[in-house]
């Protein structure tokens, strides 16, 4: 297993730090259980960002070994449940725009970066439940990360996936001082309800609206 670059290797630290400070539902099991967690995947030198919601605490405690083998590491971040169609959806998208060589499950060849708004792990439904004010007041908490990240990356192209993420950002961006270099464009988040081919088709139009990979080929 390889060492993660530099700036996972600050994230993840970053994010310890914030959780020890929060103590915020489950913070020691994630950061004792989940190692491999760093709480963003890819190239830190890419063009393009793609801003997500916040872990699932469900997906993580499923998650035994990596999709291709051996124990979880860096790449197992946003794999999901491979048996799950819904789940290779996010992977296929960006493989077929040249975000991502080779296979799906393949660790590496990163030519984008992906992030979470809120960066501790919760419970899908708990989450949802939860009011208005405190998703904004949590994502205030780590809109310091966030924008950590966004300095450090220098995205040319930044994708907010999914109309919860979408309204997080801007949130901040009004009430927080979050400063994205260019606007934030909505994409469709991967596990909407519809159909596979559907679903990575809106998401593939809403990248290319905004972004057009060098030798992109149509399917």
């Amino acid at each position: 297993m390889t060492t993660p670059p530099r700036h996972f290797l600050e994230l993840r630290d970053k994010i310890h730090d914030k959780l020890r400070a929060l103590r915020p539902p489950c913070w020691e099991e994630q950061i004792e259980r989940y190692p491999w967690l760093y709480g963003a995947l890819g190239n830190p030198s890419a063009d393009v960002m793609f801003i997500c919601e916040n872990p699932s605490l469900t997906a993580l405690r499923k998650i035994r070994e990596s999709p291709w083998g051996g124990p979880p590491d860096i790449d197992t971040q946003w794999t999901g449940d491979p048996a799950r169609r819904p789940d290779k959806r996010f992977r296929n998208v960006l493989r077929d725009l040249g975000l991502k060589d080779g296979e799906i499950w393949q660790p590496g060849g990163w030519h984008c970066y992906i992030t979470n708004v809120i960066k501790q792990a919760a419970f899908v439904g708990d989450w949802k439940k939860a009011p208005q004010s405190a998703k904004q007041r949590t994502a205030r908490e780590w809109s310091g990360v966030l924008q950590w990240e966004l300095d450090e990356v220098k995205p040319s192209a930044v994708f907010c996936v999914g109309r919860s993420a979408e309204g997080m950002v801007k949130w901040l961006q009004s009430n927080a001082e979050l400063r994205i270099p260019g606007p934030a464009h909505y994409i469709l988040h991967y596990s909407a309800r519809r159909g596979d081919e559907e679903v990575e088709r809106r998401m593939r139009n809403g990248i290319k609206a905004a972004w057009i990979a060098p030798g992109y080929r149509s399917r």
